[in-house]
């Protein structure tokens, strides 16, 4: 016989609640639901108590439990096996490799080191799906023999007489060395929470819980288990706040703006008690696909309202700007004779030559024309997509200037429409004010760095979407975006594994009691200092599959020696993510105090600076 044997508890099956000592808690609520001083007084007995079976530790209950529990010790023996029935749940990865085993022709048996019958245990793995009726059960409680003293091995070795064993757990000694000392070939199942999801235990078990049986359920999928272990934990809060705060205010309709809120509308189409009478919604917009529509009836002055810190000064190329304003050099330069000798308006002067003859020029009525024309589609299109009912619609985006709140609230104000309230993950200190619209923050400007807004950006909201560019009728009269380069729906790797871990993990808080607002805010920041903080490893590969950021700074990248010491010795940015890149280069033992000499540098900076800046105001100031 070819026998393939299984460990049973933190292998095979797994407790939702995390530790095993959370089990007699929640017993201890299910039998003093109104005495806090009694399931305490429980908890300290339950932790205490030996005995090799359920029956033996419960022989030794005091009788005040009893008592004030009203039930006898056989009843109060069901209510454990029924408190552990309720954690229990199926490792899936080990699930799954047991029906290899099957398949290959090996016996299956389950082996453990526990007080609880093998007829509890032979019901929850068979309603897991993981025992067939031919399968075996050794339970040390029922053999007086332990697998940690390799006693139970022998036993089944008797029993079975296999002539190939292989046995599969995660306890180093009693599933791996002990199985090995008795001539068993021993594969460690490493069910552990790793260093993230240990942190989240302090937040919650039953969070870290979610994250961990995701990532086992895709083991080796460094995709799956990032969404699982960050993404999810960032999102699914703030899909929750705006849910609850959507419902709170009364808001009928709630639009998810492409394309960084494609993986937040996921969650929410699955988290159906939370999103219930409110009606969730994709629009199709961007930054890019709004300008033009804005720009209808407008001048410069509407430009530079839209623009970062109201200058286009060294920010976009003159080559991306005529693009999203619809014409390019080559137009302006055969129809209409305008040049620009310049890539980027590089100071004022430049930037008002760009302005007048954009606003001021042959060229403007043109550009007035394009405007309303995308103005017309994109009204078409709010009006087609429930947006001007008349209803109380609310906008759900990331972040974090709110310059798509600007221009689609000033396009629906000029149609005599109501504004769009808009929810953020985030803004920036400059954020547009309440002028613009009214918006909600789930975190302010000072709590989140500027590498964790980038991570949220071009990594946790990548979306199988391409941008939207314009808006068109098609042949049936709809109106539809318009995609650049015939772009189409595409998931990659990360877009997929994000979005089935947060509709997994969604679909699963369904079933949970309802989470507190404050458990479920104290879990995306527990997010945010896991992945910031350079002591703890973990595995950042799958950032480097993401190059999109800019057009001349990587997201995350392999360091070369000079840009290591560039950004260690003078504080300098090299990629979108630097304390990822250096991940990605160096050994953990020196990420940390590499990364604690690149803050003392930065920080330098900044004094030196603030300095340099007095020292010149005290000169001026003494002239």
């Amino acid at each position: 016989m070819k026998l393939a044997s299984f460990d049973i508890f933190d292998t095979t099956l797994l407790r939702s609640c995390g530790k095993p000592e959370a089990v007699f808690h929640a017993l201890a609520i299910r039998l003093f639901p109104q005495d806090k001083d009694l399931r305490e007084a429980f908890v300290v007995w339950r932790k205490r108590t030996k005995g090799n079976t359920l029956k033996d530790k419960y022989e030794k209950i005091d009788s005040a439990f009893l008592s004030f529990a009203k039930k006898s010790k056989e009843e109060m023996m069901q209510a454990e096996e029924e408190a552990e029935k309720d954690v229990l749940i199926v490792n899936p990865s080990v699930c799954k490799l047991i029906g290899q085993r099957r398949n290959e022709g090996y016996h299956i048996a389950f082996i453990s080191d526990m007080y609880l019958s093998s007829k509890f245990l032979r019901e929850t793995l068979k309603s897991c799906g993981c025992y067939e009726d031919n399968d075996d059960i050794y339970v040390s409680c029922e053999h007086n023999a332990r697998k940690d003293t390799g006693i139970l091995y022998k036993v089944v070795r008797k029993d079975l007489q296999p002539t190939e064993w292989i046995h599969y757990g995660d306890n180093m000694r009693s599933d791996i060395k002990m199985a090995r000392k008795n001539g068993i070939r021993a594969i460690h199942i490493n069910t552990l929470y790793n260093n993230v999801e240990k942190a989240y235990t302090q937040t919650s078990a039953p969070l870290a819980e979610l994250s961990r049986q995701h990532r086992l359920k895709h083991e080796g999928n460094e995709f799956a288990a990032f969404a699982a272990d960050f993404v999810v934990p960032a999102y699914m809060p703030y899909v929750i706040y705006v849910l609850r705060e959507a419902r709170r205010m009364g808001i009928r309709k709630l639009y998810f703006l492409s394309r960084d809120s494609y993986v937040l509308m996921k969650a929410a189409q699955v988290l159906l008690k939370e999103a219930e009478e409110l009606e969730l919604h994709y629009l199709f917009v961007s930054r890019r696909s709004l300008l033009l529509p804005y720009l209808h009836g407008e001048d410069e002055k509407a430009y530079l309202a839209a623009s970062d810190h109201n200058t286009i000064i060294r920010i976009d190329p003159i080559d991306k700007r005529l693009l999203h304003l619809g014409t390019s050099r080559e137009e302006l330069r055969e129809k209409y004779g305008i040049e620009f000798n310049y890539t980027k308006a590089n100071n004022i002067k430049e930037q008002e030559d760009f302005l007048h003859k954009i606003f001021h020029s042959d060229f403007t009525p043109l550009l007035q024309q394009r405007a309303k024309e995308q103005e017309q589609l994109l009204v078409e299109y709010f009006r087609q997509e429930g947006l001007l009912d008349g209803e109380r619609c609310a906008a759900v985006d990331v972040g974090w200037l709110g310059t798509s709140r600007l221009m689609m609230n000033h396009i629906l104000r000029r149609k005599g429409a109501k504004d769009l309230h808009f929810f953020y993950y985030g803004v920036r200190r400059d954020v547009f004010p309440p002028s613009a619209g009214r918006y909600s923050t789930y975190f302010q400007a000072e709590e989140l760095s500027t590498g964790t807004t980038a991570l949220l950006e071009h990594y946790y909201s990548a979306s199988p979407y391409p941008s939207t560019i314009a808006y068109q009728r098609t042949d049936n009269g709809i109106i539809a975006p318009a995609f650049g380069n015939n772009e189409q729906f595409c998931h990659t790797q990360i877009t997929q594994a994000n979005q089935d871990a947060i509709e997994t993990i969604a679909a699963q808080i369904n079933t949970m009691n309802k989470l507190d607002d404050k458990t479920l805010r104290d879990w995306a920041i527990a997010s945010f200092k896991c992945i910031g903080n350079a002591s703890i490893d973990i595995d950042i590969r799958p950032l480097s599959k993401q190059t999109e950021f800019d057009d001349h700074i990587p997201f995350v990248k392999r360091l070369t020696i000079i840009e290591l010491m560039r950004i260690s010795l003078l504080g300098d940015t090299i990629t979108g993510y630097d304390l990822g890149s250096l991940r990605l280069t160096l050994p953990h033992r020196l990420l940390a105090s590499v990364w604690r000499l690149r803050n003392t540098t930065v920080k330098l900076r900044g004094y030196l600076y603030w300095k340099f800046v007095a020292h010149r105001y005290n000169i001026y100031k003494d002239k």
